[in-house]
């Protein structure tokens, strides 16, 4: 395990502040736990900070602004609401269990929610004091561990659907995820997304949740992609010759 030093090291940014704490972490079965942590952390160390944005290992920016198109927003969150259909492109997580899962059900009662909504994780970005609140709900309904399925596509999810009902304006997160549609980020897709122009337009992977930026011209308001490891020389071809022109 790399030390604090090393990390701060291979980071190359005198702006990093490495988490001390190590929470685990298994995929699909829960990683808001340690977005918590996180934040815990940046709050106990006194860090200035008015936004915190859900990123994963998988997600590269593709265009500056990303700060002054956060001021403009208190949330951005996908918000898909909970329908127990079973239909070939239901998300894996719209399920009776999930909904009756004790620490779901918790959350429920804190926000005066009947159902709960899902969003994509990756992108996701809160005001720090809504962010703050959805840490209270979080520790009060979940252990600081994975739980069985992902909280991180839940939680923040159904409380950005509370403010949603309460009147505030809400955007998408300001992440592109080629992993929920049928659709290859070629060096075409990739130009598009970094000019924000016009729409994309693909099917849902079977079993994923409807893709948060795809049958709209909302494209302007992606500032990262998240791709798959295997992809990243497609962006690195095409990101380089964007940033030096």
């Amino acid at each position: 395990m790399s030390s604090q030093v090393e990390l701060l090291d291979r980071s190359g940014a005198d702006n990093v502040l490495i988490n001390p704490n190590s929470y685990v972490i298994r995929p699909q079965e829960g990683v808001l736990h340690a977005h918590v942590g996180n934040f815990q952390h940046a709050v106990a160390q006194s860090v200035e900070f008015d936004k915190i944005v859900l990123f994963s290992a998988q997600e590269l920016l593709i265009k500056p602004g990303l700060g002054e198109y956060t001021k403009r927003f208190t949330i951005g969150a996908q918000t898909e609401l909970y329908e127990n259909i079973e239909t070939a492109n239901n998300w894996a997580g719209f399920r009776p269990e999930v909904l009756n899962f004790p620490g779901v059900k918790r959350v429920l009662s804190l926000l005066g929610l009947p159902l709960f909504a899902a969003g994509q994780a990756e992108g996701q970005f809160f005001s720090r004091d809504v962010f703050a609140h959805l840490e209270r709900v979080f520790t009060e309904a979940f252990p600081m561990e994975p739980c069985g399925f992902p909280t991180e596509q839940i939680v923040p999810a159904t409380l950005a659907m509370r403010h949603g009902f309460a009147g505030m304006n809400i955007s998408l997160p300001i992440t592109f995820t080629a992993g929920n549609a049928q659709l290859e980020v070629s060096e075409g897709v990739l130009h598009q997304l970094k000019r924000g122009d016009g729409a994309l337009h693909a099917r849902a992977r079977p079993g994923a949740l409807r893709p948060a930026h795809l049958g709209a011209c909302v494209l302007k308001n992606v500032y990262a992609v998240s791709l798959p490891a295997d992809r990243y020389e497609t962006w690195s071809k095409v990101m380089g010759p964007l940033e030096n022109s």
